[in-house]
């Protein structure tokens, strides 16, 4: 072995510690704040009413908290990223849309492979009046995005990059686009 590999196999030594020293006092920092919040919850029951009302009946954006992490804290775990092609990458295709309620109602093939427009996370799977069997993702960008008369394979709090497959729908795909609980107008989006 030479030199060069020896100084090169000590500088990767270094950075992996690193690597893991920074991994732990992330998770050292979570800890931290969950204990000290779940010690103001138990002490305080005014902020503990007002906590729960945010988080359960609010509602509470996995955009904003991913942001904020990031911002402060950097990637969850930091690694080497590899540069990947997506096999599916489209945008939605139909032939004819007319508003429909809160949002749009899209002709679309049979089978259609329903795309996503936006990188973001599953927050509900389920059905909703008069939409049928519906996925809603809330985009990086928070925008709320609710793709219905979709089947899909997708479990809640997937992570979904931008032009996933979410699922299939049959000649029919509505859409509706919220943000902040305020319908946006749907244009600006398709």
């Amino acid at each position: 072995m030479s030199e060069i590999d020896k100084v090169r196999n000590k500088i990767r030594g270094k950075k992996t510690k690193k690597n893991y020293f920074n991994i732990i006092n992330k998770f050292l920092i979570v800890v931290l704040i969950t204990i000290v919040t779940l010690i103001l919850l138990k002490s305080n029951p005014s902020l503990k009413e007002k906590f729960y009302k945010y988080v359960y009946s609010d509602h509470i954006s996995f955009a904003y908290i991913n942001n904020l992490y990031k911002k402060y804290f950097g990637e969850i775990i930091p690694s080497k990223k590899e540069e990947t092609k997506q096999v599916f990458d489209e945008k939605i295709n139909y032939s004819k849309s007319s508003k429909y309620k809160e949002g749009v109602k899209l002709e679309v093939g049979p089978n259609y492979l329903v795309p996503s427009l936006e990188s973001g996370m599953v927050i509900y799977i389920g059905n909703k009046d008069n939409y049928g069997s519906t996925v809603v993702i809330e985009q990086t960008n928070g925008v709320e995005v609710w793709y219905s008369n979709v089947t899909t394979n997708l479990k809640m709090y997937d992570y979904i990059e931008k032009g996933t497959n979410i699922g299939e729908a049959n000649n029919t795909l509505y859409l509706v686009f919220k943000k902040d609980g305020d319908i946006l107008n749907y244009e600006d989006y398709i």
